[in-house]
């Protein structure tokens, strides 16, 4: 079982219904104005408008972990020999990935402190790329401003995922990018025990304290399976679609509650920071990208400060190799788990 999964009142069914058909509609145009991630960014950016005019947009929990199920399975369906063959590409660029945290964890929170006076712990905490749901709990245990926390890292996250498609829409080659993988779908009956084997390892995830175990460990089970050779193909790409809709649809309705004049609030603190940050990943990507003849979109897509669980959903999403995105941020997510205790532990006492 992947969480409790209680009876739904009609109106939680109602307000899920209308967040998801917000989503659905956003993606739609989004695809028919032929946006890359069409079904992730348009539902994400519809579902926020949504929030923002004070629309009841919500979605169950349950259904939100269904999702991340399915998308953690989709992208370990992407993993091959292939993958294992391109790891020692992987040096250079997580060395280069971790100079650019030490870079990012000493800029930004330099930037919101003397530009919009935030506090240190506050600055810090809106300043750590990705691992919102570590960050956001351990903010409310700190004596920082949470919910702002909360709203900057969206916010972050929202960024990324209408500026890199729109990038890859207006300046880049997609042609030139290739996709993720050329292998054939499975059928259905091998894709729903699949499917039931990632809901059956998410309990196992959670006891290991995996971060973001409904994702991470269907992931990592079926890359498991298919680089052995164990399974061999591509989910089907009708399960994509609705996972991309619910995940960028959940985006979305972290806005909701905000009031417009705390947006405004939050963007004017927030904008400088979060296109610093992106502008840093990206100059850092850019030598890498040249050294080791990856895509420049897929090395700023694995150091991009967005959250483990979107990153590599809309690499796919644009054609790249998703599981080199995912080992990056992984990477950083554990270093970051790592230093967040030493970042924030209190000073010590005055004798």
């Amino acid at each position: 079982m992947i969480g409790a999964l209680p009876r739904p009142s009609w109106r939680a069914l109602g307000l899920a219904a209308m967040t998801l058909a917000i989503g659905a509609s956003g993606g739609l145009v989004f695809d028919l104005l032929g946006m890359p991630a069409a079904y992730l960014a348009g539902s994400m950016l519809a579902v926020a408008l949504g929030a923002l005019a004070k629309a009841p947009v919500d979605l169950p929990m349950p259904l939100r972990n269904i999702a991340f199920v399915v998308l953690g399975a989709i992208i370990g369906a992407t993993m091959d020999k292939r993958t294992l063959q391109s790891l020692p590409e992987w040096p250079i660029s997580l060395a280069v990935l971790m100079i650019g945290l030490v870079l990012l964890m000493t800029l930004v929170p330099y930037y919101l402190q003397r530009i919009h006076g935030f506090d240190r712990g506050t600055a810090r905490m809106c300043a750590v790329p990705g691992a919102l749901g570590v960050v956001v709990v351990m903010a409310m245990e700190l004596n920082v401003d949470a919910r702002r926390v909360a709203i900057l890292h969206t916010l972050r996250l929202a960024v990324l995922l209408m500026l890199i498609p729109g990038v890859v829409a207006m300046s880049y080659e997609m042609r030139d990018v290739g996709m993720a993988s050329d292998k054939l779908e499975m059928g259905w009956p091998m894709s729903l025990l699949l499917i039931a084997a990632c809901f059956a390892v998410v309990p196992v995830a959670r006891l290991a304290r995996v971060p973001s175990p409904t994702f991470i460990g269907p992931m990592f089970l079926v890359g498991a399976l298919s680089m052995t050779g164990l399974v061999d193909g591509l989910l089907p790409s009708d399960l994509l679609w609705p996972a991309l809709i619910v995940s960028g649809s959940v985006v979305g309705a972290r806005f909701a509650g905000t009031t417009l004049s705390y947006m405004w609030q939050s963007l004017k603190a927030g904008m400088g920071g979060i296109f610093l940050a992106v502008l840093m990943m990206g100059l850092l990507a850019w030598p890498v990208a040249e050294i080791t003849q990856i895509p420049f979109i897929q090395v700023w897509l694995a150091y991009a400060p967005g959250g483990f669980d979107a990153m590599p959903v809309l690499a796919f999403s644009l054609g790249l190799d998703p599981a080199y995105v995912a080992g990056h941020q992984l990477i950083r997510l554990m270093a970051i788990s790592f230093a967040i205790p030493f970042l924030f532990r209190p000073p010590p006492e005055k004798i």
